[in-house]
């Protein structure tokens, strides 16, 4: 695997302008290897200001972007998100005009002949009553013009959408029915709409990587990201209630006797739930680890994940994403956030050699 094609992502850094987003950048890579490449997340406020000082900063420091987390438009890292992180959803106009403006940004950081997708919102959050024809429609207005911009540009673009626990498009299986359901097919063959495959929410999910990647590909689906990622496992919700915070939307499955149940948060989890089964929940934890206290991490699902595309004809870029360590305990910390994301690097580098890639 080139080193080029495995990095960490941005979406932990609590950042909505280019000075901030800078600093913080500056302090993260003083613990990495030179040049470890980045996925960018760039809010809609700060698509609006001058990014000739971050296209400058990845010049001099040779960093390359892997691709753009294209959500959510407002600050990831509020007191409170919830749901707001899917929104707005894909039947809604301005969903449209940020991933085009995002577009626009990624291209400006790509090199000449260089390549890059953005991730996106799984259509939403079906809370919010979305018209699917309508979130198909816009979804293939971004295709046909991110197409176009690459043939302006020379940078070939993509759209990525990536599956989330609960949401209208939760799992793998899911995306291809929806790809097929409103006739987004060619734009899969012609590799215009791809999949960003996130392994925590595979583990939530309880859907299997070998599976999860057959599907894909029966349905011509092309992966463009893997991202790297852990969830938590215990044996009751009521082991995971330390970790129910206000930020984050912690979605809960139970998989008992075949059957998985799904709980919106862990609080209702905890409240709902019947005992037994195995229990798991939405919250990145440290990719380096098998355990956080006493509760087990999914971390077996991404090697299951590495094993599975290992011998894919076209290789998708490999993403670290670990974003949620300030909801975790500050013994599972670093004294530095470098210093974390560089251990889960290492970890992330000798998993990839283990799966043959």
């Amino acid at each position: 695997m080139p080193v080029d094609r495995l990095g960490w992502c941005t979406n932990v850094l609590s950042a909505n302008t280019v000075a901030s987003l800078l600093s913080q950048l500056d302090k993260v890579s003083a613990s990495l290897p030179a040049a470890t490449p980045i996925g960018l997340w760039l809010p809609a406020s700060m698509l609006e200001e001058d990014l000739g000082p971050l296209r400058q900063w990845l010049a001099n420091t040779k960093t390359s972007v892997l691709g753009l987390n294209a959500f959510p438009i407002d600050a990831f890292h509020a007191p409170i998100v919830k749901c707001d992180v899917y929104r707005p959803h894909w039947a809604d106009s301005s969903r449209l005009t940020y991933t085009l403006a995002a577009g626009q940004a990624l291209a400006s950081m790509l090199p000449d002949g260089g390549s890059a997708g953005l991730s996106t919102v799984p259509i939403g959050w079906p809370d919010d009553d979305i018209d699917f024809k309508i979130a198909a429609s816009n979804i293939r207005a971004a295709c046909t013009q991110l197409a176009d911009l690459s043939k302006q540009t020379g940078k070939d673009l993509h759209l990525a959408i990536e599956p989330e626990p609960g949401c209208v498009v939760s799992t793998a299986a899911d995306l291809a029915r929806f790809v097929e359901s409103y006739a987004l097919v060619d734009l899969a063959r012609d590799g215009l709409l791809r999949a960003c495959l996130d392994a925590c929410h595979l583990a939530v999910m309880h859907e299997p990587a070998s599976e999860a990647v057959s599907a894909l590909a029966a349905a011509d689906i092309t992966i463009g990201r893997l991202q790297l990622s852990s969830a938590l496992e215990a044996d009751s919700a009521v082991d995971l209630a330390e970790l129910a915070e206000p930020r984050w939307l912690h979605q809960t499955t139970i998989m008992r006797d075949g059957s998985c149940e799904f709980f919106r948060d862990i609080p209702e989890a905890i409240g709902n739930a019947d005992p037994g089964g195995i229990c798991r929940t939405h919250l990145h934890v440290p990719i380096h680890l098998t355990h956080l206290g006493d509760l087990r991490t999914t971390q077996s699902v991404m090697y299951d994940l590495l094993a599975a595309t290992a011998d894919l004809p076209c290789r998708p870029t490999l993403e670290v994403e670990t974003y949620a360590w300030s909801a975790l305990p500050t013994k599972a910390r670093a004294p530095s956030l470098g210093e974390d994301i560089a251990a889960e690097l290492v970890w992330a580098n000798h998993a990839i050699k283990e799966a043959g890639w």
